[in-house]
């Protein structure tokens, strides 16, 4: 058991968590969803656990960074601001509250052994290829994370994963579906195209201005300017202060010498163990395997060279097992309590047992120790000095904080007295509106104060707000323009565009239309067509997406076949297919391709129905404002 965890944590949960520690922790665990946060008022309950609306705020604010990190440029801050985007973080939410509830009732738990290996594996708390708990505990303590924290967020992460792989792992899509898909994906068709431009109709575009006061009167919101401000605001960061500290040799070697032990390597000791496996809350099978556990040991008391034979036909840790029992190397901290009090308080070669843990009773036996090793100052000088710069930038912070937010209250019409006192440059933003407001302002805190009738109106100072941990903004309005909605004269020309637009893409359509019924029909109508070319599904220069969409999705019963479809620079495309080519041999590759795809579909149908059903076994309450707000 102990070492199949081991294992389990090389697989997806792993590059999860590594994932985790690669962007600084910036979005929230799975912790969260098993507490009941109340800090911003419940706004849902999914059984005994609430929801707040600080909590659906974090998690909204949290998704947005995530698109805005994966689409780029793309990103469209407006999307993250609407109804329903805001509904489907509550509803991720809820869903994610339901499976963890479910997973606790069936006992899901992880086993210290698993949070031990799984920290133990991750690249980022490692110093020289090892463990390191004093690194594991700085890169916590510099990403405001205790170890309670993360290791709570790697057992909710394993109730997750444990509760949802059978699920996942059960989408077996059958061969002929396969090489049916696969046929038509490689299947291709020959064609000819003739196009009619936008000119074509363009004799028959009429728009009247009664036409474009109609539009501009029933769309006004479209019109509607969004209230946005101008504001003056001071950052306050204890990364910059951290950068501006010295740190003198003479603290570095006096925090060396006091406190050598955390650097380098603690003692690290070899084991290995038999296990008989006992429920917890079974007391006969616990006595059970207490009494085989004792008989093995007596067993190995008088002949000890059977250990791995033993361990390899009696243990229930089959991970172990199959390695003649064999646990590797491992620290305090790694193991669960009685495992290693046992043994850290054995001498090498003893074997000890039986020893009691969760999990049943364990014979031990310890392979080797590994004296605790000092790295020399050279070697840990730079850590040293990011510890010391970081301790004396939390102090620094500290007050600097307290100042910060004094003045800024103390001056209400003025950011000039803290920025002098903090030695900051008080700076300006762009225009914005509430609903797209960039960095730091997107902080629902800061934008709720900002955007407040009553800061509009005073011009005064925000409060001092921790828009993340360790940074501070405040903030006031500069200047103010009111929502409006755009002057007809102002606009007249664009709808008239609009309209013009419209009328032509929809005439041109009826043409292309009529001109396919026509073909269809037999008559050429004195078209140019161009050159014949085999195409496939894949868009290409002569076929873009939507041109392989219409072009594969008629039916090709009689040939040849029409369709039509409206290009980019406005044209309508007609398209002729003469011939239907089938593959004359299906690529492995392709099906296995295809294969993983339809896998994944299927494992998302089935994830999708099982979460639905755990879910509807929940009592969810939901108040009728949940989605109201930023």
């Amino acid at each position: 058991m102990l070492e199949a965890i081991r294992k389990h944590a090389q697989g997806w949960l792993a590059k999860v968590i590594l994932a985790l520690i690669a962007i600084t922790f910036a979005l929230f665990g799975v912790d969260s969803y098993m507490k009941s946060d109340n800090s911003g008022g419940s706004i849902a309950e999914v059984g005994d656990v609430g929801i707040s609306r600080e909590e659906l705020a974090r998690e909204i604010q949290a998704q947005s960074e995530r698109m805005r990190e994966t689409l780029g440029p793309a990103f469209d801050p407006a999307v993250t601001e609407t109804a329903d985007f805001r509904k489907q973080v509550l509803d991720s939410l809820i869903e994610r509250k339901a499976l963890l509830q479910d997973a606790q009732k069936l006992k899901f738990f992880a086993p210290d052994a698993y949070v031990a290996s799984m920290v133990a594996q991750i690249p980022a708390f490692q110093q020289d290829g090892k463990f390191s708990q004093q690194r594991y505990e700085a890169v916590l303590r510099q990403n405001g994370r205790t170890p309670a924290q993360f290791e709570n967020e790697l057992r909710q992460s394993f109730m997750l994963e444990t509760i949802t792989s059978p699920v996942s792992l059960a989408a077996f899509p059958s061969g002929a579906s396969l090489a049916q898909i696969a046929r038509l994906v490689a299947q291709q068709r020959e064609i000819a195209w003739v196009d009619m431009p936008a000119s074509t109709v363009a004799a028959q575009i009429k728009v009247a201005p009664a036409d474009v006061e109609r539009y501009y009167a029933d769309n006004k919101a479209e019109f509607t300017e969004p209230e946005q401000i101008r504001a003056e605001y001071l950052v306050l960061d204890m990364a910059a202060v951290a950068a501006g500290i010295v740190v003198s040799d003479q603290a570095v070697e006096e925090y060396y010498a006091a406190n050598a032990a955390q650097f380098g390597q603690p003692e690290q000791r070899r084991a290995s163990h038999i296990l008989i496996a006992a429920d917890k809350a079974d007391a006969a099978a616990r006595a059970q395997a207490k009494a085989k556990a004792t008989e093995l040991y007596q067993t190995l008391q008088k002949t000890p060279g059977r250990f791995a034979e033993l361990a390899r036909t009696q243990s229930q840790d089959p991970g172990s097992a199959a390695q003649d029992g064999s646990l590797g190397s491992f620290g305090r901290g790694m193991m669960v309590k009685p495992f290693e009090d046992a043994v850290f308080g054995m001498k090498q070669n003893e074997i000890r047992g039986p020893v009691e843990s969760d999990f049943g009773y364990h014979i031990i036996r310890l392979d080797g120790i590994e004296a605790a090793k000092t790295a020399p100052l050279a070697q840990v000088r730079s850590a040293v000095v990011e510890e010391l710069r970081k301790q004396q930038a939390q102090k620094a912070f500290a007050g600097l904080a307290d100042n910060f937010g004094n003045l800024v209250y103390e001056n209400a019409t003025s950011l000039q007295p803290a920025a002098t006192a903090a030695k900051l440059t008080v700076q300006q933003s762009g225009w914005m509106a509430a609903k797209n407001a960039p960095p730091p302002f997107n902080n629902t805190n800061l934008s709720a104060a900002l955007f407040s009738p009553e800061s509009i109106k005073s011009k005064q100072n925000t409060e001092a707000v921790e828009v993340q941990p360790g940074t501070l903004v405040a903030a006031r309005v500069a200047e103010h323009r009111p929502a409006r909605v755009r002057p007809l004269a102002e606009v007249s020309q664009a709808i008239e565009a609009k309209l013009r637009a419209e009328q032509g893409a929809r005439l041109l359509t009826q043409k292309g239309e009529a001109t396919i019924q026509a073909l269809a029909k037999g008559d050429e109508a004195g078209l140019s067509w161009s050159a014949f070319q085999i195409v496939g599904r894949q868009p290409s220069a002569a076929l873009d997406a939507a041109g392989a969409k219409a072009v594969f999705r008629v039916n090709t019963d009689k040939l040849p076949a029409y369709a039509g479809f409206v290009r980019p620079d406005g044209a309508y495309r007609i398209v002729r297919v003469s011939r239907v080519l089938e593959a004359p041999a299906l690529d492995p590759m392709l099906l296995s391709s295809i294969e993983s795809g339809v896998t994944q579909a299927q494992q998302r149908a089935d994830m999708k129905a099982m979460v639905a059903l755990i879910t509807a076994g929940q009592k969810v309450k939901i108040q009728p404002n949940a989605i109201e707000g930023r």
